[in-house]
């Protein structure tokens, strides 16, 4: 998938940004537009993924050795007899560059954070779609994506989703100490699939368990 194919939302931009139902002057919105650019030309996400069946009850899901035990990720994939994990990331080009703003130009540099939170999202959103359409076994219905962090999935899973995807090597992505994705700008989540009729899911922020988030939806 071209970089090019995605288009960064000015509005999640601000949304990251705290512009809660304000509209941005001139000049954020100008330097938004870009930064937009300036990722699009110096970044190339790369993603992987992976199919396993699983297991799913009311409060753990398991699958080729590993389980997790989440009521909140098993409320989600209710239903599922596998499951996709899914990794991906922007690369060190956009950790570099946020890095070189922050230096040169603190401005640009919090903006930058945000374009490049959209443009993660929106990369995944693609993915996502791909792995449904084109990879769900036997004709079986996707749910949405649902990644450690959100409600008491917890951030340590990661561990075990980079190792089984081979993150490192495919990829490029590894993990701090304290289960942080790196490079910073990057995802890895579940996404399940059933034959059951799929049950539109909150986006991200409404099922998560962060009620103050400066950046959550509602």
């Amino acid at each position: 998938m071209e970089i090019s194919d995605i288009k960064i939302s000015e509005n999640e931009v601000l949304r990251y940004l705290g512009y809660r139902g304000y509209e941005a002057d001139g000049r954020v919105s100008a330097l938004i537009k870009e930064l937009s650019v300036v990722f699009a030309e110096n970044t190339a996400p790369k993603s992987v993924y992976g199919i396993w069946d699983c297991s799913v009850d009311s409060s753990t899901v398991a699958l080729d050795g590993m389980t997790i035990n989440s009521e909140n990720l098993a409320r989600h994939l209710a239903g599922s007899s596998s499951i996709a994990l899914l990794a991906a990331t922007l690369g060190t080009e956009a950790d570099s560059l946020i890095r070189r703003y922050s230096v040169q130009d603190m401005e640009k540099a919090v903006i930058a954070q945000a374009v490049c939170a959209v443009l993660i999202e929106a990369y995944c959103d693609k993915i996502e779609i791909e792995i449904a359409q084109k990879n769900g076994p036997g004709g079986l219905k996707g749910t949405t994506r649902f990644s450690p962090g959100y409600g008491d999935f917890d951030i340590s899973c990661q561990k075990d989703i980079v190792k089984l995807l081979n993150c490192d090597r495919r990829i490029g992505l590894t993990l701090t100490g304290g289960y942080m994705l790196t490079p910073s700008k990057s995802v890895t989540a579940v996404i399940g699939f059933t034959s059951q009729c799929v049950v539109s899911t909150p986006a991200g922020c409404e099922r998560c368990a962060v009620k103050h988030c400066e950046c959550r939806r509602v």
